[in-house]
């Protein structure tokens, strides 16, 4: 079966199939000897790259790793990651998702001197349409990963993959957060929604105490949606599309909250933003990488 060679520090990829990864050991000529050394002894390259993985919204990534050629003596690494990281920055947020964030990264590499050449198939699966293998290999090594897409009956947290113009979030009942976020300045607009106690009608002003169950609207600089810039929140029930909202950020987000009181539903329309829309802006962000204080 052909392979992909990952030859991009970032992969970005909706594709199924093997994707493999080599890295040799760099090498000099000495002109003292006239000859050909490893130099192993050289600075490494400490780059952590990554393979993304993004599919339809109604399925969940499984990943196989087949070949492990990882030292971790020498400073290599892998790691699998339950959705995407982007400069610390995580999707679904910690705030989104089901699991705890050490339950969402599995690291691993393989010991030389105990087993040289992994042959043990390693089988991760993500909780949403997103999923990420990271990889740190300074010196040398190699791995090679199967990837394919697996129907989840229950989806919650997407990642809009840009094809989809409607995005369906529902809480079925439970006490439990769903989003759907788009790596792009966006423009969304609800089509129809049916969230908390309000049956009569729409309002688009529902950040309040009382208002437990709400869709938010809103963006932000990175991954990490938690504490976006809010366009509005919005409860009560509605068939007739609402008014688009032009987000004009590097991430763009609809988040369902639930309380568990109610079986919460919205129908969310995304489709990029582009100069032409900048009429119906109703959040701007700073689009730069924010340093870390």
């Amino acid at each position: 079966m052909p392979f992909d060679l990952l030859a991009d520090c970032m992969h970005v990829t909706s594709e199924e199939g093997e994707f493999f990864f080599k890295r040799s050991a760099p090498v000099i000529s000495t002109p003292k000897h006239g000859r050909l050394v490893d130099v192993l002894s050289a600075a490494p390259v400490m780059e952590v790259c990554g393979l993304y993985l993004v599919t339809d919204p109604d399925k969940v990534v499984e990943v196989v790793v087949k070949h492990l050629d990882v030292n971790c003596d020498t400073g290599g690494l892998m790691a699998f990651v339950d959705g995407w990281e982007l400069n610390g920055m995580y999707f679904p947020t910690e705030y989104d998702h089901p699991k705890n964030m050490d339950q969402r990264i599995d690291e691993f590499c393989n010991d030389p001197k105990a087993w040289p050449f992994s042959s043990v198939r390693r089988v991760f699966r993500s909780s949403q349409n997103a999923a990420l293998v990271q990889y740190r290999i300074p010196i040398s090594g190699s791995f090679l990963v199967s990837v394919r897409y697996i129907h989840n009956p229950d989806p919650c947290n997407v990642m809009a993959e840009g094809v989809a113009p409607f995005y369906t979030l529902r809480n079925r009942g439970l006490h439990r957060n769903c989003s759907v976020t788009a790596v792009f300045p966006a423009v969304m607009s609800v089509v129809g929604v049916d969230v908390g106690e309000r049956k009569n009608g729409v309002s688009y002003d529902c950040d309040r105490p009382d208002a437990a169950d709400r869709l938010e609207i809103g963006g932000s600089s990175g991954l990490d949606s938690s504490n976006m810039d809010k366009s509005s929140t919005i409860c009560g029930k509605s068939m007739e599309p609402g008014p688009e909202q032009a987000i004009f950020c590097g991430i763009s987000t609809a988040r369902l909250i639930s309380s568990g009181r109610h079986s919460n539903q919205a129908l969310v329309s995304v489709r990029v933003a582009d100069e032409n829309d900048i009429s119906l802006a109703t959040v701007l962000c700073d689009m730069r990488r924010k340093k870390k204080k």
